[in-house]
């Protein structure tokens, strides 16, 4: 099978002032910071069944993600904090002549191996499968956390720790991490016709060369689809509605950290994702998923680092997928 996932995201985001912040002028900074945050992403991927029970999945993303700085600038526009600019991931962030993020395209690679434990390959009944995997990072990452601070002396002779320019925001952590996943789905004759979930863990196995140790993620996803029938007579040129249903998306992201300065503020947050989703059959094979989203997140202020932050999600997603009616003969070994 090949897919595709085109996905848009769109946060509207607000935190209040950062404690002890100075301003690109020197001066302690008086307003809070907001602006707008865009992520555009391609998923593109291959899945082969090595046998009866087991297949394994290569996928890669694609991906910019870009900020708008809503906040306070200069005569010459530019911002007047350090932690916020408009800029994208796709291009080098240096301060001075110090490289601060490696910019470019390309996310984490993803290898996902999954069993299926058991299957009603007609009819009404559940399918249940397990899933191990790996993420392989990109080099697009950033070298250096964005709350570090500097000792600057001035004339007083008082230490004054002030913050770098950096980036906050990057396309890979620079970590190997395992992916374990749970899959249950179940068919039924009466309404809703399809529904089920997946249970996922992402769990990082080193800290970046940086220094860089992501956070532990945790995700629940479930889904509850019609039947074709109220739509049969419902045509969009090649493209027939198939069915309509509802998602919904629980994900908890725990602290991550740099090595030498703890734990990074705001990094522990929850997040809830519903979303409408239709699915529509293609002539000749195939068919698209259009996926409408409305995110909302918290943050965990546990630690005096935290600051109270808000932020609004919105997402659209289209998928593809074809299931390819070939049989790789030195793969597959049959029952």
């Amino acid at each position: 099978m090949v897919f595709g996932d085109v996905a848009y995201q769109y946060f509207d985001w607000w935190h209040e002032m950062i404690p002890e912040a100075i301003d690109i002028n020197g001066n302690q900074e008086d307003f809070n910071h907001y602006g707008l945050f865009k992520n555009k992403a391609i998923n593109l991927g291959l899945t082969v069944g090595l046998n009866d029970y087991w297949n394994i999945t290569i996928s890669q993303m694609i991906s910019e993600r870009c900020m708008e700085w809503e906040g306070p600038v200069d005569e010459d526009g530019n911002s007047l904090t350090v932690h916020h600019r408009t800029e994208c991931s796709s291009s080098d962030f240096f301060d001075d002549e110090k490289r601060i993020a490696f910019g470019g395209y390309l996310g984490d690679a993803r290898i996902n191996f999954r069993y299926l434990l058991f299957n009603q390959a007609k009819g009404p009944g559940p399918r249940f499968f397990l899933g191990i995997g790996f993420d392989i990072p990109s080099p697009n990452v950033i070298t250096e956390s964005p709350w570090k601070k500097i000792d600057i002396t001035p004339d007083d002779g008082i230490d004054n720790p002030v913050y770098t320019p950096h980036r906050h925001f990057y396309l890979s952590d620079g970590a190997y991490k395992m992916n374990l996943e749970l899959q249950f789905f179940k068919k039924r004759m009466q309404y809703p016709v399809f529904w089920g979930g997946t249970l996922s863990g992402n769990f990082p196995l080193n800290d970046s060369r940086y220094g860089f140790s992501p956070s532990p993620r945790y995700q629940l996803s479930l889904l509850a689809m019609s039947s074709s029938l109220p739509f049969k007579k419902i045509k969009l040129g090649k493209l027939s509605i198939s069915s309509v249903g509802f998602t919904f998306t629980v994900a908890h992201a725990g602290r991550s950290k740099w090595e030498g300065l703890g734990d990074t503020p705001n990094s522990k947050s929850i997040l809830y994702v519903p979303g409408i989703n239709v699915l529509f059959g293609l002539e000749g094979g195939g068919g698209f998923g259009l996926n409408l989203t409305r995110g909302f997140e918290y943050y965990f202020n546990e630690n005096e680092s935290d600051i109270e932050e808000k932020t609004k999600i919105y997402g659209i997603s289209l998928s593809y997928r074809k299931v390819l009616d070939k049989v790789i003969d030195k793969l597959y070994w049959g029952k």
